[in-house]
């Protein structure tokens, strides 16, 4: 029996599938001709697509590996809610025979959720959505669809006494060593949310504190002799918050404030202050940004800096204006998904001054079996006024404690894999799962 509950949360629909081993007469030639559904979670999955527990709760489908084997080819996009959990959107499209039908269907896990009810939740709405494909299968005789009636409790809306707001405590530790290096990371963070249809407004507070000890360190002499060992110890430390304050306009625009307050040793800033105006403009109507977006925003600003050390343009503090502009497109479709920005900004005070960055993130789908998977960013830098008169020593450039003068940074990553052979992906095998590396691997 398998329990399926409706987007609304106020219906339950109950669908029932006859184990195909009680009919051996005709299971394989059944199960040979069930629909077949490719399952595609794009970008980094969130904790509800677990293609392998989606296998073993529908087993009423054949499960495909490639998108031209299929009949419905079942897309997940995804983005925040406002109380910290997750929409997922989904979306099947039909293909070859069912080409013409696509329907959306949405599931909506609480910040609260544990891995196995938002994947639990996440099962249960597709489900409900693939029946009505299923229906011209002969997989449909082996289905039964039920209705149970809501409870006045599931009729009645709920109270939420936080009115809509999400406090978030968080707080980490990394330690890591061995007898001559010792690395600590410590971090903690504090967060307030509210969101609603009209209101977004996020505050935030944090910290982080990054200190390594390197024992026995070479010492040489100006000879390059050496003449003993030496403990180096470095230490980062940053601490600061934003907030946002964003209204919506409409279907297409929305305006807000930003601000921020930060210390960075790595920046050389001893308190950082910004707060200024922002405006945004949706090509497409918000409602569609689980599929596509395509937004401007400016921004313009005045900031004050307090420098820890004098920089290389004579200061030990200022106050200048801040303009940017940023374009973004975002988009998943059938053949993958894309995200793409430009950003460009400068100070008021000097045009010169400026920085202009573009990232991007792409995973294509290029043809059966191969896909390809790119992501990276470069930046073009001309606005680095924090930078110390004095400039870094050798252990904060080998250790990155301190930002160095450049004209340009860059990362980027590629991978390309091609996958072959049978189509056919309904079968879990969960043996010896840490035999290619991991915890257990010896």
């Amino acid at each position: 029996m398998l329990r399926i509950a409706s987007c609304s949360g106020v219906l339950l629909v109950l669908l029932s599938h006859t184990a195909l081993a009680q009919r051996p007469t005709d299971s394989a030639t059944v199960q040979d001709s069930a629909l077949r559904v490719f399952f595609d979670c794009p970008g980094f999955a969130p904790d509800a697509c677990d293609f392998d527990f989606l296998r073993t709760e529908i087993t009423w489908v054949n499960w495909v590996r490639d998108r031209e084997a299929a009949d419905v080819h079942a897309l997940v996009s995804t983005q925040p809610t406002g109380g910290g959990g997750t929409e997922y959107t989904l979306t099947l499209i039909g293909l070859r025979h069912l080409a013409a039908r696509v329907d959306t269907l949405r599931y909506y896990a609480s910040s609260t959720n544990t891995t196995d009810e938002s994947r639990h939740g996440l099962a249960r709405v597709l489900e409900l959505g693939l029946v009505g494909y299923a229906a011209a299968t002969p997989v449909a005789s082996r289905l039964s669809v039920s209705y149970e009636a809501p409870t006045a409790a599931a009729a009645t809306a709920p109270h939420d006494p936080w009115n809509a707001w999400v406090f978030t405590i968080n707080g980490g530790a990394f330690l890591n060593g061995q007898q001559s290096i010792h690395s600590t990371s410590l971090n903690v963070s504090l967060g307030a949310d509210h969101t609603t249809n009209r209101w977004k407004d996020r505050f935030s507070v944090y910290e982080s504190y990054n200190q390594d000890v390197f024992k026995d360190v070479p010492k040489f002499d100006t000879l390059g002799n050496q003449i003993g060992t030496t403990t180096v110890k470095s230490i980062a430390r940053s601490y600061g918050g934003s907030l946002l304050l964003v209204r919506s306009l409409g279907p297409h625009w929305s305006a807000g404030v930003q601000g921020s307050a930060n210390h960075a040793t790595f920046s050389n800033v001893e308190l950082g202050l910004s707060l200024g105006p922002a405006i945004e403009y949706d090509i497409y109507p918000y409602s569609q940004s689980t599929r596509r977006e395509l937004t401007v925003l400016y921004s313009i600003s005045p900031q004050y800096y307090r420098y820890i050390d004098t920089t290389i343009f004579g200061k030990t503090r200022e106050t200048l204006g801040r303009q940017s502009l940023t374009t973004a497109l975002s988009v998943t479709q059938p053949w993958g998904s894309a995200t793409v920005s430009l950003s460009a900004s400068h100070y008021l005070q000097n045009f010169q001054q400026n920085r202009v960055v573009l990232f991007g993130i792409l995973n294509l789908r290029l043809f059966k079996g191969l896909s390809l998977n790119v992501q990276g960013d470069v930046e073009r830098i001309h606005d680095q006024r924090a930078l110390p008169e004095a400039g870094a020593t050798p252990d904060e450039i080998l250790l990155r404690r301190r930002e160095l003068a450049t004209s340009y940074s860059y990362f980027t990553f590629i991978n390309l894999q091609y996958r072959f052979g049978s189509t056919l992906n309904n079968t879990v095998n969960p043996r010896f799962p840490f035999s290619g590396g991991g915890f257990f691997s010896f």
